[in-house]
């Protein structure tokens, strides 16, 4: 079959760029006839602007002659220096009526108007300040004046004999009729505006409608005088009326469509030109284009029937050209794009360290089992498996060995329960979907799979010992839905940990307490904003001294939907999301300046504010702490913090570092429920501590319990012996009182004082506390 180039077709493209060409000629035609035209009407504008000078100045001068007649006329001169009024008025009226001047009027050597034709009386004397001034030194003066809203062009002279003896004046107002009249002589549309004090007004001239508005809106954008502007439809030209004064502004204008006009026959002709132009060749190139487009339609369709997935649909090639090699190549590519897609789609499904469906797959695996279990009457299992010890096979031989275990454990257990599905959750966790009628069958298989792992794995020669845990949920016995049946599993695994359950089942109500504490973490900084978590505060009471008074901050929550919150909930919460140190500082700020409302009270009281394990970490902490005493001007010694024994077993060494800060800064450190953690006594002699608190499950029952009694007092011995304060939380009687007064306790703290106060509750209590002790 022959071949036939495709260099034919191209010509399709080179009549398309020959309508470019055209259209672009066109348009280039009609820029540079706009532009010619656009310059000829500047040209026509400034001629009109010189034309518009000369016929404003052949005003002047004819007003200028007329006014000096009548000031060089003896009758006139003998009439203004007998000051008789009613000649001087006589020739005044006459004379402008003569000229037809719109005004006329003639002043005293003192500066008082003496006449003025009818219509202006005598109330127009500060119009002429300026010129008056002129025409004494000068003998005439010209300018523009206004007038009651209208503008005159007016001339001055003086009347001499042969000193001056006064001033006699004409002007003619510039009228609609005027600009009518330059318009007929200049062939432009002609405005006159005033600019008085820094506002344009529109006087007259030959716009309409709202073209005056638009004119001074254009105006007010600072256009200089004497430059060629464009707006709207108009070319303009501002020029001042005379050049005495620029109060007075002539605007010529020429409409774009006017200058255009003349152009308008040869732009339709050039516009007609280029149509039938690209018409003719338009016609040309469909006959060419289709023979190129039906074959290429033909592969566009295909090529997108495989973007859809479709890869099986056939390619008949019954072309030698070019295009017959294009729909070979398009063959090729749907094979290789076939595979490549199945390639991606199982390695984007599956764990490549296992061989494992993954993550992806969990959710429809789980949808799918639990839609075939409803017909069956039979319930969905989800198992899910973690290797109790795999961070330290991992830390101890190498992360190599940790993945060859991740391979063999993944692959035991799904050889182990071929009756259902393995996937690979992610890290060291695996899960198993199993649908059987009850829950023993999968207590035996859950029994295999611990019993599998008995016997070490050999792993790269070495023997590797694991262990693993087992949360296990059901459907629908334990969860209504794909989502939680994973999420329950997750609770049952987590307990488990905890617990140091091998196999753990999910228990009713863990899901909620999860569901609330992850609500509890998103409503916390919220709440804190709103104000919805507070500072309460119970006394501490010196038993030597009942006038030396302490008091311990306490967080409380009272939310608005949920109520009260206690704190043995929501501080684990917080600790465990990271948030613990945005409370801590909440706590500090707040208490240290309720501290210092006590203070400029004059009560001598300390504050004690806890900690938590997290604070200890943070390095900016003391630096905090101080500026936050520094500005409420409330001394170190008045506050304390207290730290859990628990706190410091975290990183123990920069615990203890930024504990000795805080010393330093002159703070009172004090270890909180002492006894009920894991330090030892060379741990306690380490740390800057000045006090103990013993805690509250040793106070209670202390009339009663010789143990507690045998602990409390051995505590506050060995606090005595290592130089430190003691206080007993959770007094709560007279006897418990007076045997901790017995045992030497120093301060005791509870409910025999007062419960936990807000502030403005605590600072009433304190003051009847004080009262109440006779200070």
């Amino acid at each position: 079959m022959p071949k036939f180039s495709y260099l034919l077709k191209l010509l399709t493209f080179l009549i398309g760029l020959v309508i470019a060409l055209e259209t672009i000629s066109y348009l280039a035609t009609r820029v540079i006839i706009n532009k010619a035209v656009t310059q000829n009407a500047r040209v026509e504008l400034l001629a009109g602007g010189e034309l518009f000078s000369r016929i404003m100045q052949k005003n002047a001068e004819q007003l200028a002659l007329s006014v000096k007649v009548l000031t060089e006329d003896f009758g006139f001169k003998d009439a203004v220096a007998t000051n008789d009024e009613k000649t001087i008025a006589s020739a005044l009226m006459n004379h402008s009526a003569r000229v037809k001047a719109d005004i006329g009027v003639m002043i005293g050597n003192d500066g008082k108007l003496v006449a003025s034709d009818e219509k202006f009386a005598l109330q127009l004397d500060n119009e002429f300040a300026g010129l008056q001034a002129q025409a004494q030194v000068r003998g005439q003066a010209y300018d523009i004046i206004f007038i009651d809203g209208h503008a005159y062009q007016f001339v001055m002279f003086a009347v001499k004999a042969p000193v001056v003896i006064g001033l006699a004046g004409m002007g003619f107002e510039i009228k609609q009729d005027f600009s009518a009249e330059l318009r007929k002589l200049t062939g432009l549309e002609v405005s006159f505006v005033s600019h008085l004090d820094n506002e344009f007004h529109y006087l007259n001239g030959t716009l309409q409608d709202e073209q005056p508005n638009n004119l001074i809106a254009q105006l007010a954008l600072n256009e200089k005088l004497g430059d060629v502007f464009i707006y709207d439809d108009f070319i303009s030209l501002a020029v001042p009326a005379t050049r005495q004064n620029q109060q007075l502004i002539a605007v010529l204008q020429v409409p774009l469509s006017h200058a255009l006009s003349h152009f308008s026959h040869l732009n339709v002709q050039l516009f007609i030109l280029a149509l039938v132009f690209s018409l003719l060749a338009g016609v040309a190139a469909l006959f060419l284009a289709r023979s190129v487009t039906r074959p290429v339609t033909l592969l566009a369709t295909i090529a997108r029937r495989i973007a859809g997935g479709f890869y099986s649909t056939p390619i008949a090639v019954n072309s030698a050209d070019e295009l017959g090699d294009l729909a070979r190549a398009f063959i090729t590519m749907q094979k290789a794009i076939g595979e490549r897609e199945q390639q991606v789609l199982y390695q984007s499904e599956h764990d490549p360290l296992t061989g494992l469906p993954n993550r992806l797959l969990i959710f429809p695996r789980l949808e799918d089992s639990i839609s075939r279990s409803k017909p069956l009457q039979q319930s969905v299992f989800l198992l899910v498996i973690d290797i109790k010890n795999f961070t330290q096979i991992n830390d101890e031989l190498s992360q190599e060995i940790g993945d060859a275990v991740l391979r063999e454990v993944g692959q035991k257990i799904d050889r182990l329960l071929n009756y259902g599905e393995v996937l690979r959750l992610g890290s060291d966790e695996f899960l198993a979907i199993l649908m059987v009628p009850d829950k023993a069958a999968i207590d035996e298989w859950v029994e295999l799979i611990h019993a599998a792992f008995k016997t070490p794995l050999q792993v790269s020669g070495i023997q590797v010992s694991v262990e693993m845990n087992i949360g296990i949920a059901a459907y629908p016995e334990d969860a209504d839905s794909a989502d939680s049946l994973l999420r329950r599993a997750n609770l049952a695994l987590n307990h488990g940990r905890n617990s140091e359950q091998r196999s753990c089942w999910y228990q009713s109500g863990w899901d909620e307490k999860h569901l609330r504490r992850l609500h509890l973490f998103r409503e916390f900084e919220t709440s804190l904003n709103a104000g919805h978590i507070s500072l309460y505060y119970q006394p501490k009471i010196n038993l030597e001294q009942p006038d030396t008074l302490g008091a311990e901050a306490l967080v409380r929550w009272h939310h608005p939907e949920l109520g009260f919150i206690s704190p043995d909930e929501f501080i684990g919460v917080i600790e465990s999301s990271g948030q613990i140190t945005i409370l801590t500082r909440w706590a500090l700020k707040t208490a240290i300046a309720h501290l210092r409302q006590l203070l400029d009270e004059q009560i001598k009281i300390t504050c004690s504010v806890n900690l938590s394990a997290l604070d200890l970490l943070v390095d900016e902490l003391p630096a905090y702490v101080a500026e936050l005493l520094q500005s409420q001007r409330v001394p170190a010694e008045n506050l304390v913090l207290e730290i859990t024994e628990s706190a410091i077993m975290r990183e123990a060494d920069k615990c203890l570092n930024n504990l000795r800060r805080l010393r330093d800064l002159g703070l009172t450190l004090s270890i909180d429920d002492f006894g009920t953690g894991y330090s030892s006594l060379s741990q306690l002699k380490k740390l800057p501590v000045s006090e103990l608190k013993i805690d509250k499950s040793f106070i209670l029952n202390l009339d009663s319990s010789e143990d507690d009694q045998l602990i409390v007092r051995s505590t506050i011995e060995l606090g005595h012996t290592l130089g430190l304060s003691v206080t007993a939380e959770g007094v709560e009687s007279e006897a418990i009182k007076t045997l901790l007064k017995h045992y030497g306790c120093d301060t005791a703290q509870g409910y025999l004082y007062s419960k936990p106060l807000p502030a403005a509750e605590f600072i009433r209590w304190v003051h009847t506390y004080l009262i109440g002790l006779g200070r």
